[in-house]
């Protein structure tokens, strides 16, 4: 900075010694002239009267020694004793204004140098406000104010919320090593108790451990330290260190009123960056989440993972419908064809399946080889889960014939495939499944599985469904009795429709 403590503080600290020692040389000076002249004044004066005494006994009658010179004499000395006095009362007055006009002096220096570090000070909250990079504001701050303070030492401590750590992201200086990466509890130490109190501390000298547990002794003493908390309306997040190592020197109360302003402006820089890293953390999260999971599954998973619960008692029992969706003939298509026109067209077979799902507000729940899963009711809420979910298994047939004509222009074989569908609705539970590290949001069930035997039956082109769907449907949309089945896992007997 342009603007630094440390010129300050050697004006101060050149000039206002010598001017004292200047002083008290003077003063003494003055002293012994003062004290001389007394001394003099009063041997002439005692010795004057000694002899007008002494030839007054003797009873001389001399013109010279009249008893009107006595009388005179005794008041001419009368005349300069008072004369003294005056001097030393009119000396010991300009002596305190002297020492008035050297404190006054001093007071301006000081607010001078309050005025430069305080302008320093805005200088470095008006370079961290236009920051964003975390590692930048704090390498800014720690340097800025060893010059700001004339410090030898500065660190800042952030503290971690989950673990209540006060770590020390930064340290610069002398003996920076000495504090680099260092952990500490909250409410203990120094560091941890001025956190927890929000209150900012002047340490100066050795320190007691006993007043703060947890702090242990550095092999060479702080001769002086400013610990100010960088706080957030009543909360900190943090502490701002500043270290003098100097015995020599020391801070002062307005060194600490001084920093205690700055560190407001310097904790919302901090927490602005802190808020911006998460934010653009969690929009890459959700970017790589959308592409696993619709926009709606990905809300409900934040909403549920904000609320602090398990995984375990954020799922809930609904009524939901359920399509799987195959692709026939995939394995032999794998086994005869380039991979890479395989991959091609399962791509686009995601995208026009995944497609078909979100226009009728369902959500893809999983791509598992040629092999498509999707659930419906949650968590949007549908007016009719199983008609959104029929009438997305018909256009998931269309586009299908669609992609498989456009891919048979590159090569026959693709003329051979086709997508059985399989829908049901149920009673399922669906929410986050999985463990503490990964989940997924799905849906678990018997209903589930129906589900996905209806699509293990069905024909290329065809859509099979249940008698509890179709009167769901409640004839949204045509259907037709095709017969009672078994199926491996099901109990009973299950009555198959076909939708038209």
């Amino acid at each position: 900075m342009s603007v630094s403590r440390s010129t300050a503080s050697q004006v101060s600290g050149e000039t206002s010694d010598p001017e004292k020692k200047q002083i008290r040389k003077i003063e003494r000076r003055v002293w012994h002239l003062v004290l001389l002249a007394i001394l003099v004044i009063l041997y002439l004066t005692l010795s004057l009267i000694f002899i007008q005494f002494f030839d007054f006994l003797e009873g001389s009658h001399d013109d010279i020694f009249t008893g009107n010179s006595f009388k005179f004499s005794i008041f001419l000395s009368g005349l300069v004793l008072l004369f003294c006095a005056y001097m030393i009362i009119y000396h010991r007055r300009l002596v305190e204004l002297t020492r008035d006009l050297i404190r006054q002096k001093e007071s301006r220096m000081q607010l001078s140098e309050d005025l430069q570090t305080l302008g320093a000070l805005f200088d470095v909250s008006h370079s961290i406000n236009s920051q964003h990079r975390l590692s930048d504001i704090l390498n800014t701050i720690t340097k800025e104010m060893l010059s700001c303070f004339h410090a030898d030492h500065s660190s800042i401590m952030l503290l971690d919320k989950r673990t209540r750590m006060l770590k020390t992201m930064i340290s610069t200086g002398k003996r920076a090593e000495t504090a680099e990466d260092a952990l500490v509890p909250l409410g203990t130490s120094i560091a941890g108790q001025v956190v927890k109190s929000g209150e900012p501390l002047l340490l100066q000298g050795r320190v007691n451990p006993a007043e703060f547990p947890g702090f242990h002794k550095k092999d060479k003493t702080i001769s002086s330290a400013l610990c100010v908390p960088l706080k957030i309306g009543n909360s900190s997040i943090g502490v701002l260190n500043v270290n003098l190592l100097d015995g020599r020197r020391t801070f002062s109360e307005t060194d600490l009123r001084l920093i205690s302003i700055f560190a407001n402006n310097a904790a919302v820089a901090i927490n602005n960056s802190l808020l911006l890293k998460e934010k653009v953390k969690r929009l890459q999260i959700q970017t790589v989440a959308e592409r696993l999971h619709s926009p709606a599954i990905i809300r409900e998973m934040v909403k549920q993972s904000n609320g602090g619960t398990g995984s375990r008692q954020i799922r809930e029992k609904l009524k939901m419908s359920i399509l799987f969706a195959d692709i026939r003939g995939f394995s032999s298509m794998v086994n005869t064809t380039d991979l890479e026109e395989v991959t091609d067209f399962l791509d686009n077979f995601y995208s026009d399946m995944d497609a078909a799902v979100s226009k009728n507000g369902g959500n893809t729940d999983k791509f598992i080889g040629d092999e498509v899963m999707a659930f419906f009711g949650a968590p949007n809420i549908l007016d009719n889960s199983a008609e959104s979910c029929a009438k997305t298994a018909k256009e998931m047939i269309i586009s299908f014939n669609r992609l498989k004509a456009r891919f048979s222009q590159k090569a026959s074989f693709f003329n051979h495939l086709g997508v059985g569908v399989g829908i049901n609705i149920g009673d399922v539970f669906v929410g986050q499944v999985g463990s503490s590290k990964r989940f997924d949001y799905t849906v678990i069930g018997q209903s589930v599985n129906l589900a996905r035997r209806l699509c293990e039956s069905a024909e290329p082109g065809q859509i099979l469904t249940t008698a509890e769907t179709v009167h769901m449907l409640n004839g949204t949309v045509a259907s037709s009795f095709m017969a009672t089945m078994s199926f491996k896992g099901i109990s009973g007997t299950t009555e198959v429709y076909r939708i038209d």
